[in-house]
């Protein structure tokens, strides 16, 4: 139960934080605890971590005898804001720490049931990662379709600047001093008035719960590859393009120093490290833990900020097998484990049956009113088309007629017209014959 002696030099307390929350969380002695008529196992006390980390501090050349209790209370209180320990029953977000019999466990390193436990899931938006997987240029920068959310066309002119910054014999060179040291303040001045940091309150902890997987290189950057999936396709744009300026720059060999008594590694990290990565309610350690981050993500950002294929790739083989529409009959044989799409609605044969010879009714009903008040045929015709209607649906047909008398009324008699007269019948055709006077003689 020893510190390595942390030599001044930079970084010094990061190195410091690493080294005690590493002796914590390997040596912290655990053991079951009973609360409530309930046991938690590999657990401790408030009062227990107290005793045994105010021990160790006391104990190590870095801090010494004088560090009181009340110190390390307020070590830990910042263990439990960073999520080092965790309250025994999963709260988050609103505990405090005291000197009390209070259970609390080690954090649970990619060991968590949900992501509930550092992430608030119902603010996690689902069309933003989609948007950073599948909209993205040939270099994976994320295209954003509202232009009005894009970097200000000056900021862009500025970054590129530097981060293409020509050689000493490149013409295009500014003539006058210190020209860099401006565009370079400039860029810091529209990133440290944004009114949120890059990667967003609400996945501050999330990103804060990264950080304790820095150890194990290869399982920080996929869990920082996901982290970083969730933000807004803005905000992860903006990063991409300042991470990719920031790294270039510190690789550029040519590039004048940006500040006097400071490293351009250092000058990146602690102009950039507040606009990453911040809480809502600032306490001590943000500083520290957005330097810690952003160091790395400086050094990976090619890894992190990029798609990972094996999460699209499963993600898509899960899509697609979701369309698929399985459906279970009963009395099958076959093992559903997905329900069916909300859209579609298993049913039984008979009720399939029942819509099969009902369902119907009503648009061949239509179609028979239809053929009634066409105008447009003939008697001959209509009474012809119902007939095929009445052999085919006779159902329908019955129910519009139920009986021959409201057939009938369809096509009334027409009354019968009277016989002609001859044209040479007489008005009286009894009266006698009389001879003409042309007969007489």
């Amino acid at each position: 139960m020893e510190h390595r002696i942390v030599g001044p030099g930079p970084y010094r307390a990061t190195r410091l934080w690493n080294e005690t929350v590493e002796l914590f969380r390997t040596k912290m002695p655990l053991r079951k605890h009973r609360c409530r008529f309930k046991s938690y196992e590999h657990c401790f006390t408030a009062a227990e971590a107290v005793d045994w980390l105010h021990e160790l501090l006391r104990r190590s050349q870095n801090f010494g005898p004088e560090v009181t209790r009340k110190q390390t209370v307020q070590l830990l209180k910042k263990f439990l804001k960073n999520h080092v320990i965790e309250d025994i029953k999963g709260k988050w977000g609103q505990e405090d720490f005291e000197d009390n019999r209070h259970l609390y466990s080690l954090q649970k390193i990619l060991g968590l049931d949900s992501l509930e436990e550092v992430l608030d899931v119902n603010l996690v938006n689902s069309k933003f990662i989609i948007h950073n997987v599948y909209s993205v240029s040939k270099q994976g920068v994320v295209i954003l379709d509202d232009k009005s959310k894009e970097l200000p066309h000056w900021v862009l002119s500025a970054m590129k600047c530097l981060a293409n910054w020509p050689n000493c014999s490149d013409l295009k060179q500014p003539m006058y001093l210190g020209f860099e040291k401006d565009v370079f303040k400039t860029i810091a001045d529209y990133y440290g008035h944004l009114k949120e940091p890059l990667l967003t309150f609400h996945l501050f902890d999330a990103f804060v719960s990264v950080l304790g997987l820095l150890q194990k290189e290869k399982m920080a950057i996929e869990a920082f590859q996901i982290c970083c999936l969730l933000l807004p396709p803005e905000n992860r744009r903006k990063l991409q393009l300042l991470m990719r300026m920031m790294a270039r720059i510190c690789l550029n060999k040519e590039m004048p120093p940006l500040c006097d008594g400071f490293g351009t590694r250092t000058l990146m990290v602690q102009t950039f490290s507040h606009c990453i990565l911040c809480s809502k309610d600032e306490v001590d350690l943000d500083d520290l833990l957005a330097a810690r981050l952003v160091t790395f993500l400086m050094d990976n950002y090619q890894d992190i900020l990029k798609v990972p294929l094996a999460l699209q790739t499963s993600i898509e083989e899960r899509v697609a097998h979701l369309r698929r529409v399985q459906i279970k009959y009963p009395g099958a044989d076959m093992d559903i484990t997905l329900s069916a799409p909300s859209f579609c609605r298993q049913i039984s044969p008979e009720e399939f049956e029942y819509q099969r010879v009902y369902g119907s009714q009503e648009p061949l009903a239509a179609l028979l009113e239809e053929v009634i008040t066409d105008a447009k045929l003939s008697s001959k015709e209509k009474k012809k088309k119902l007939k095929q209607f009445q052999k085919s649906y006779p159902e329908v047909y019955q129910e519009r007629f139920p009986t021959p008398e409201s057939e009938a009324l369809l096509f009334p008699e027409k009354p019968k017209a009277k016989p002609q007269l001859l044209m040479w019948a007489l008005k009286n055709p009894f009266q006698p014959f009389q001879r003409t006077r042309s007969f007489r003689m």
